[in-house]
């Protein structure tokens, strides 16, 4: 068998091999992307199944509204939210259609959400007919709040199951990762003995002869003796088999591209929505495991929707990239800051004593964003405002210490004499006061 169809069938072996690796790299790059979408689905249909509540509450706050008063104006946020619970109710039963379970629960929803409408209807209708006596009656048999209870008590089980299904889908989606990762070392590891026979292959059958042949040409033309057994070092195997490392780093690569999209925002470089739940759970369980707390600060630029129509919307970017970067440089390295989308942003302070930490590192923010901040030539002075939730002292529930942290927040927009408000129950009770981003300070 001659050196040559020796050498041809080895490099057409490594050929194949870095085609049939990457051709299987890129199937499964493909498949992590559709598991990432179905990770995405399952989240919208979480966040839409929560706005339903939302939407439900609304309708019946209007209702409750209209009794007591006779305003009409209390009919608008009825109607409104009648007609959001319909159209969200349709988006779920169409984001969950392809799972006969959730729709069989979604199916009780609609049944007794057209209980609960006609029973609003119905009072509605009576105070109108000048029948309050009656309309009061039908409100205290309590059978409106017993549709409601029943209606949370199953979208309550629709949640949950689609809670388990993203944990599913979030493992299927890291057990995918773990697949392209494990690929790399198995083609690194055949990619280094290939590269050790084809380096022996070589170096016994072509360079060391031929590397003998010219030593001994040399010896000869100087009149020296030549000496059998002079033995080179390593040479050209590097450059055939750096190819197959390029591949290799490559795939590295993409998949750090992808991890990183994945859970972070693309214009600031924050941790995004993705992963707050995730870390927040992490951060109440260690609170409650260490005996210490943890916080959420909820902030929001002031007066942001203004600037991003007047300067335009890349000024507005470049406003978002320095209010991370501000935030950052306040907080500590064990704290998170996530962007939530728009100009909303949230920080998660772990391993806090007491609440003295924590005003200690808003403190810090407050003394960042008051230093002006050059923008385009312009000097800008980016305003915030910080509503502060605490765990265990206000509540251990990822969800809750997200809303009053949020509550807490809009409370401080109210109050222009403040930077930032730390929760408390009072506040649930002017929850239901709007409030606009446009008309914060």
């Amino acid at each position: 068998m001659s050196i040559r169809f020796r050498l041809t069938a080895l490099m057409l072996t490594l050929f194949i091999s870095a085609t049939l690796n990457v051709a299987f790299t890129f199937w499964l790059e493909q498949l992590g992307e559709e598991k990432l979408k179905w990770v995405h689905h399952t989240h919208n249909v979480l966040m839409n199944a929560k706005s339903l509540l939302s939407h439900l509450k609304d309708a019946e706050t209007g209702q409750r509204g209209y009794l007591l008063t006779e305003d009409t104006a209390y009919l608008q946020p009825y109607h409104q939210g009648h007609i959001a619970s319909l159209n969200t109710l349709s988006l779920l039963k169409k984001l969950t259609k392809d799972n006969p379970e959730q729709q069989a629960v979604l199916s009780e929803v609609t049944t007794k959400m057209d209980e609960k409408f006609n029973e609003l209807a119905h009072t509605i209708s009576a105070v109108e007919s000048g029948e309050k006596a009656q309309a009061y009656q039908l409100v205290n048999e309590d059978h409106g709040k017993q549709l409601m209870d029943d209606i949370r008590a199953y979208m309550a089980t629709f949640s949950s199951k689609e809670n388990l299904l993203l944990e599913q889908r979030k493992g299927s989606y890291r057990e995918n990762r773990a697949k392209i990762t494990t690929l790399i070392y198995v083609e690194l590891a055949i990619l280094i003995c290939l590269a050790f026979v084809t380096y022996l292959f070589l170096q016994n059958s072509l360079f060391t002869p031929l590397k003998l042949l010219v030593k001994s040409a040399e010896k000869v033309e100087h009149g020296q003796k030549v000496e059998a057994g002079d033995i080179v070092g390593r040479d050209e195997m590097g450059n055939l088999l750096s190819a197959f490392y390029e591949m290799s780093q490559k795939v590295t690569e993409r998949e750090q591209i992808l991890d990183h999209k994945a859970n972070h925002d693309g214009l600031t470089g924050l941790r995004n929505r993705l992963t707050v739940n995730q870390e927040l759970n992490y951060a109440i369980s260690q609170s409650q495991l260490d005996g210490d707390k943890s916080a959420v600060l909820f902030i929001d630029l002031n007066s942001f929707k203004p600037i991003n129509d007047s300067l335009g919307h890349d000024f507005g970017d470049l406003i978002l990239k320095e209010t991370a970067t501000k935030l950052l440089a306040s907080t500590r390295s064990s704290d998170i800051v996530f962007r939530l989308g728009g100009d909303e942003f949230l920080v998660i302070l772990k391993n806090i004593n007491d609440i003295a930490n924590v005003i200690a590192i808003i403190h810090k923010i407050q003394n960042e964003f008051a230093l002006p901040t050059e923008i385009k030539g312009k000097q800008m002075e980016i305003s915030i405002s910080i509503g502060v939730s605490i765990t265990p002292d206000d509540t251990t529930t990822c969800t809750e210490l997200i809303e009053y942290a949020d509550l807490a927040m809009y409370e401080a927009k109210k109050d222009p004499t403040v930077t930032y408000k730390l929760f408390n129950n009072s506040m649930l009770s002017a929850s239901d006061e709007p409030l606009t981003k446009e008309n914060s300070h």
